[in-house]
């Protein structure tokens, strides 16, 4: 089947609004039966004739054949060798702008590869992807792109023209240095300005082309890209902006979230958030990674059931819900409902955060800390754009590459299903066992910090000597710690899964005890039990049912004669 729809959201921070000067974009790529690897494709040099083969992200159906570039760069995941990120979320917009391999050979998946082959900056991106789509067609639904290099960060949209003609229209506008922005599967860009180059591409027919097929017939300078291609709706906002919402909410503070809420609620589409906004403290990498495990805790939407009472999140302030997103309930006949669409969820394939870091050299300058599943359960590794291997366990082909991943072979030598594991076990209890998940993966994040520092120390010693060679040694160098931080990391996480299913196991919790004083086990053993809030929703739903009796309460522990009853609670086959 189809990706799920609805399915990502990109984080984007300027240099100018970063702590360590990068631009950094960050990316979960969501959908319910995506296997995650880390895709790898060589460097290399082609033949004159040479051509590349193509297939569906989305579908792995096949999508046709183009000429393979001369020169083709190292990508690794979503950078390159160069410096260059890239990243997107599915906005679809128009059902008739939807294209497909009768109308193209380049789906959206593709693009980015392809371009991330072939460019080095981000306007050479920019470029790049407009020659593909011109020239092969564009086979896929509306997408927002993020693109960035060390001096650059640039949000792009496009749309591809359906029926009507080959190719994409698109607007890509420069994000302001010391600013933020956002995409999460809803157009963004409205008007723009169309004399400044220097911060606003567009394809020449992004107007005319609306006009030709009766989709506007407003001034130029009226001419908003999102309203025309990807109107707001209230699912556009509530499941899409809202993430939006949720990341400048936590840059800007309590009196600006206020001011959009009703627009993240779906409630008043006219209120549209501002494109991008200017935080007043700078945000560091770990800060990003954070704003990427929200599930809008703390705000109106907290999907936990701690801001409000909320039964959908259990009795375990779990912040995952059950598929589908929009449902009906069989007593409330004639109406829809709906479950909240956070950043974090469960069907996650990656959630990655890239930077594109300053002076350094290129080997050097993209560094993608790399995560698996769920981003509020992932741990983040460093992954060097230059790298030529990655870690066992991580890598292998996609849909994209016409391969098939082996999402139905379970292994404990897979990062995806280990890193599943963990996930999975969290939502049973949530409220118990995720402070032990994010303590874990904070430890290793902040290991992982400290070690990258004296990574580039190392490398860029190497990287700077004008031998080839030695610069050779350099690029080995990274993959050498790329590929044993991976695989250590992987090995950590089996062991730590292993921990929390011994302490959390049966409703209780286990913790370690010196034999001597614990000879049964050499554990100790405490009840885990519910919330006050659940045990009155017990007995509010259930009324009596549950209820002790006064006389049995009385009788409990009565004296026969001159001897005391043990209370059957009190039993060790009941704790």
């Amino acid at each position: 089947g189809a990706a799920s729809t609805l399915a990502c959201t990109n984080l984007l921070v300027s240099k100018g609004a970063s702590l360590d000067g990068s631009n950094i974009i960050s990316y979960n790529a969501d959908a319910s039966n995506f296997y995650t690897t880390i895709y790898h494709y060589p460097a290399g040099t082609n033949v004159n004739g040479t051509m590349r083969k193509l297939w569906s992200w989305d579908y792995g159906t096949y999508l046709g054949e183009i000429p393979e570039a001369t020169e083709t760069y190292n990508v690794v995941g979503n950078v390159n060798e160069h410096g260059l990120i890239i990243t997107e979320s599915t906005f679809g917009g128009l059902t008739e702008l939807t294209c497909t391999q009768r109308t193209g050979t380049v789906d959206y998946g593709s693009l980015i590869w392809l371009t991330l082959q072939r460019s080095k900056t981000a306007r050479e991106a920019i470029s790049t992807m407009n020659f593909l789509v011109t020239t092969y067609g564009y086979a896929s639904t509306g997408e927002s792109f993020s693109i960035a290099d060390r001096d650059e960060l640039w949000y792009l949209e496009l749309i591809g023209k359906g029926r009507f003609a080959k190719g994409a229209v698109w607007v890509a506008r420069k994000v302001p240095d010391g600013y933020v922005t956002g995409h999460a599967n809803q157009a963004r860009i409205t008007t723009f300005p169309q004399g400044d180059p220097l911060t606003c591409l567009f394809s020449a027919d992004v107007i005319s082309f609306a006009r030709e097929i009766g989709l506007y017939d407003g001034t130029d300078a009226e001419f908003s890209f999102s309203d025309v291609y990807d109107p707001v709706t209230f699912s556009g906002a509530r499941f899409c902006e809202a993430r939006v919402w949720s990341f400048f909410t936590a840059v800007m503070g309590a009196e600006w979230s206020n001011q959009y809420l009703d627009y993240a609620q779906g409630y008043n589409l006219a209120n549209r958030m501002p494109l991008w906004v200017k935080p007043a403290s700078q945000i560091s990498v770990q800060d990003v990674m954070q704003f990427m495990r929200s599930h809008y805790e703390n705000t109106a939407l907290d999907m936990t059931g701690q801001s409000f009472s909320d039964v959908g999140a259990g009795a375990f302030s779990v912040p995952v819900r059950a598929s589908p997103l929009t449902w009906s309930a069989s007593n409330f006949k004639g109406s829809q409902f709906f479950h909240e669409r956070a950043i974090a969820q469960g069907p996650t394939g990656w959630s990655i955060v890239c930077q594109a870091r300053p002076n350094l050299p290129d080997a050097l300058t993209a560094l993608m800390w790399f995560g698996i599943d769920d981003s509020s359960t992932s741990v983040h590794f460093p992954v060097y754009g230059s790298v030529t291997r990655v870690p066992a366990g991580w890598g292998g082909g996609g849909p994209q590459d016409g391969v098939t991943p082996p999402m139905m072979t379970f292994s404990l030598t897979s990062a995806f299903y280990v890193f599943n594991l963990v996930a999975n076990w969290a939502y049973t209890r949530w409220d118990a066992i995720y402070p032990d998940v994010l303590n874990e993966i904070l430890t290793h994040e902040k290991e992982y910090f400290a070690l990258v520092e004296e990574t580039d120390r190392k490398a860029l010693a190497l990287l700077s000597d004008s031998n080839p060679l030695v610069q050779a040694q350099g690029v080995e160098y990274l993959t050498k710690f790329t590929e044993n931080v991976g695989e250590t990391l992987l090995t950590d996480w089996v062991s730590f899964f292993g921990r929390l299913f011994v302490k959390y196991r049966d409703g209780f919790i286990t913790t370690a005890k010196s034999a001597v004083t614990a000879p049964v086990c050499g554990c100790d053993t405490s009840s885990l039990p519910y919330q006050d809030e659940w045990y009155n929703r017990i007995v509010e739903d259930t009324g009596d049912v549950y209820k002790v009796p006064r006389s049995a309460i009385a009788a409990d522990g009565v004296k026969a004669k001159k001897w005391t009853t043990i209370e059957k609670k009190d039993l060790r086959a009941f704790n």
